[in-house]
Order: C-alpha cells, then structure tokens, then sequence
C-alpha cells in the first residue's frame, strides 16, 4: 500500500529532492528542515517511508509544507525506494538526500546554477563533513566527479 498526503503540490518545480526514511527518528527532523531552510524554493521535497516500525512516519507528518509530497509503502529496500522516488519525480533535477544528511541552506541554489551553466554535466555532488554523533571524524572531502 502506498499512501501519499493530501498536501497540494507544484507541478512546474525545478528539483525533486528524494528522501527514503527507514527507522531514523534521530536524525530525520534535522535532514527534512535543512531542505525545507533551503534559499531555493522552486522543489518538491519527495520523502517516501520504506515501511518503517518506529516513530519515523509521524516526525515526517509533524512538517507542514506544500512542496511535501509524503509516500509511505511497505519494506522495499533503499534501492527500490530510491527508484519510487525517481518515478515519482516530476522536477528537471533530482537531488539525492539521505535521512541523516543536513544540507546547507545554500546547497539547491549551487546546485541549479551549476547544472544550468554546465549542461554537459550531469551529475554533481558537493563537499561533506562526516560526523559521529557530536565528533567530526573526517576532514571534509569532495564527493563530486566531472
């Protein structure tokens, strides 16, 4: 069963970000607000719960936002979880974000202006801090390719 919100959603947006959820109530809040803090506003913001058995789906339901469209499905794994959402992407672009990523405010808006300046390109990335807990463990690294 798949169930989407009721939310009204735009059809002209640039980016589909997607967001599959798992059993993640630690850090989920988090990742849907810097999506949602973003300076770019012309996405829809796909999150899909993958059958989770905590709490996951009512954080997703606590956020209020008309570029929200909400999926919940059974268990299908990250991979077909990530295909839904590709599938269910109506956007030019599609951003990939993971239920404990925390995007920076400006990171849709670098994204767009790269990808409309460089259309050869077609796929980037963008630097990461990898934290865990509250220790960073890495020192930033690019993650993108040309």
């Amino acid at each position: 069963m798949i169930k989407q919100s009721d939310a009204p959603i735009s059809t002209a947006a640039l980016v589909s970000v997607v967001l599959p959820a798992y059993n993640c109530p630690a850090y989920l809040g988090m990742a849907i607000k810097s999506i949602l803090d973003q300076t770019f506003e012309n996405y829809e913001f796909i999150i899909i719960d993958d059958g989770s058995t905590d709490n996951t789906p009512e954080i997703i339901q606590t956020f209020i936002d008309p570029r929200i469209r909400f999926f919940q499905q059974q268990n299908q794994g990250l991979a077909a979880t990530l295909n839904r959402g590709i599938e269910l992407a109506r956007g030019k672009y599609i951003a990939r974000m993971d239920q404990d990523d925390i995007s920076m405010p400006e990171r849709l808006a670098k994204q767009v202006k790269y990808l409309d300046s460089h259309p050869e390109c077609g796929m980037i990335g963008t630097w990461a801090e990898i934290w865990e807990e509250e220790k960073k463990n890495r020192k930033s690294s690019p993650t993108s390719r040309r």
